[in-house]
């Protein structure tokens, strides 16, 4: 749910923005627009179209890259926004111009209005294909397709307000229904074809949704280096990726990767961040067999002394039946109200092998010793064998030995 509501105020706010850049861009060009007569030569009208469709791309790229800068900093971005949107989406809009007048004036007799339409769609192609190369992991697919289609419904409402209202008018009402669809479609198409995302939720109730893909999504306080900004944490502090199908998040802090599945979550600052998945969804009881344990006998991971659970600075000692709560693992919420998040249970009847059993509300990452890693879903359970690493959300333990 929070998805689909950050995704429609994120369609919305493109759709707006690419609107206000398609009037500002068209308003700029309407001084040359007044000196047409109609019977320009074919190259005269290929370059009028592609100077007029220049401008307005420029102004469609440069507001749509303002939303977007705005939709996950909170702020205006406008200098960014000039620096990635003003000039190639002048030298895209020039050239999908130049293509659409040329295809239209070319093939066309000058009514035949579903060509003019198509030649929209071209133009709002090459557009999102440019758009595709500035907003990280929207992809030339998604960019080109949306940007196709939000062209071709613009074109349709650019004809209607054609017939419909003087020459200025016209044109200044239907430019901004192309840079409204095609903002709006980019968000449409990106939402519906990704295959990961990040849900950011802050402390203050709003959301941001982003794509994951093979480029990484930043999260840090320097805005050089980090794609979402929060205050009072490392300069470049977590970075999810998504590689070869699966989440990977890495704290840059500590060095830790863990690999996340749908509806796991981080931390960090004044948010939470949530993982979404369409080929991998969350887990469920009848998904996940009722332990995990590792391939090894048990008197392989047995060893003769104690087993303890190392937490930062703090040393907890384990044997069968001890209790971990929230105040031992701050940063696990306990699945019931007594606050226990973890127990060690005998794996044996000799008590040769223990176990640890996660009792919270979200899955643990546990990697042995020789690197293999397992995931730990809640009342499964773990074999402890020494140098096992677990992640407990943002604490990391280890299971070291006397």
């Amino acid at each position: 749910m929070k998805r689909n509501l950050s995704a429609l105020k994120k369609a919305l706010q493109f759709g707006i923005s690419g609107a206000v850049g398609g009037f500002a861009g068209n308003l700029i060009t309407e001084p040359f627009m007044q000196g047409l007569t109609g019977s320009e030569s074919f190259f005269d009208s290929v370059f009028s179209t592609a100077r007029w469709f220049g401008l307005v791309g420029g102004g469609i790229a440069t507001a749509i890259m303002f939303g977007y800068y705005y939709y996950i900093k909170g702020k205006p971005q406008i200098n960014q926004a000039l620096k990635n949107g003003g000039l190639f989406g002048l030298i895209a809009g020039a050239i999908s111009g130049a293509i659409a007048e040329g295809i239209y004036s070319g093939i066309g007799d000058g009514n035949n209005e579903l060509l003019r339409v198509i030649c929209w769609g071209i133009a709002g192609s090459l557009l999102g294909l440019g758009l595709a190369q500035r907003i990280p992991n929207l992809g030339a697919l998604r960019g080109t397709g949306g940007g196709g289609v939000g062209g071709v419904l613009g074109g349709c409402l650019f004809i209607l307000f054609a017939y419909n209202l003087s020459g200025t008018a016209g044109r200044l009402a239907g430019c901004a229904a192309i840079g409204f669809w095609i903002g709006i479609m980019l968000v449409v198409a990106e939402t519906l074809f990704n295959k990961a995302w990040l849900v950011i939720s802050y402390d203050t109730g709003a959301n941001r949704t982003l794509t994951l893909g093979s480029e990484p999504i930043t999260f840090g306080s320097d805005e050089n280096l980090s794609i979402i900004c929060i205050p009072n944490v490392s300069p470049l502090a977590m970075r999810f990726q998504l590689e070869a199908g699966q989440i990977v998040c890495e704290n840059v802090d500590s060095g830790a990767v863990s690999y996340l599945r749908s509806g796991d979550q981080k931390r960090i600052g004044n948010c939470t961040i949530t993982v979404g998945n369409s080929d991998l969804p969350a887990a469920t009881s009848t998904q996940v067999p009722p332990s995990i344990i590792s391939q090894k006998s048990p008197a392989d991971s047995f060893t003769s002394g104690q087993l303890f659970l190392k937490l930062g600075s703090r040393v907890i000692s384990l044997s069968a039946g001890t209790q971990l709560f929230t105040s031992d693992i701050p940063s696990l919420t306990a699945a019931a109200s007594n606050g226990l998040v973890a127990i060690v249970t005998s794996r044996s009847r000799n008590e040769l092998s223990l176990g640890l059993t996660n009792l919270c509300d979200r899955a643990w990452w546990a990697t042995d010793i020789q690197g293999d890693i397992k995931m730990i879903e809640p009342e499964s359970t773990l074999t402890l064998a020494l140098g096992t690493k677990i992640e407990f959300g943002e604490i990391e333990g280890e299971i070291v030995g006397s």
